[in-house]
């Protein structure tokens, strides 16, 4: 059988693959960019630095979201029975919801003013 294969390599082969090592190793004309290469480039760092950023702030928003919940469904579970009797009281006697109007007109102060200096210097 290996007379056979003798056969069918040609004498050839070996001038063959010393000539394709040589034109493996010999340099080759340097590699063509296109014209907007850095530009195209840096749009797609930017865009990937984008996509990272709002991955991060998913992630951000998420972990806060869970946290609340816990912090909430723990305060619920060792306070609520606290809680629920405090605020039946709280109904229960009118001079209490006379801070509420109050406590209200300060929250909206304050959420207008956050809103009008975001707007003016952020």
């Amino acid at each position: 059988m290996e007379a056979n294969r003798k056969d069918t390599i040609p004498a050839e082969a070996p001038k063959l693959k010393d000539s394709a090592l040589r034109q493996a190793l010999t340099p080759t004309e340097p590699l063509k960019l296109p014209s907007n290469f850095a530009h195209v480039t840096l749009r797609r760092i930017e865009r990937e630095r984008i996509e990272r950023e709002r991955r991060e702030h998913v992630i951000a928003l998420v972990t806060v979201a869970v946290c609340l919940l816990l912090g909430l469904a723990a305060i619920g579970f060792f306070y609520g029975a606290t809680l629920l009797a405090a605020f039946q009281t709280m109904f229960h006697q009118s001079e209490s919801f006379g801070l509420i109007p109050a406590i209200a007109f300060c929250f909206l102060f304050f959420a207008l003013l956050n809103h009008f200096l975001r707007r003016r210097y952020a």
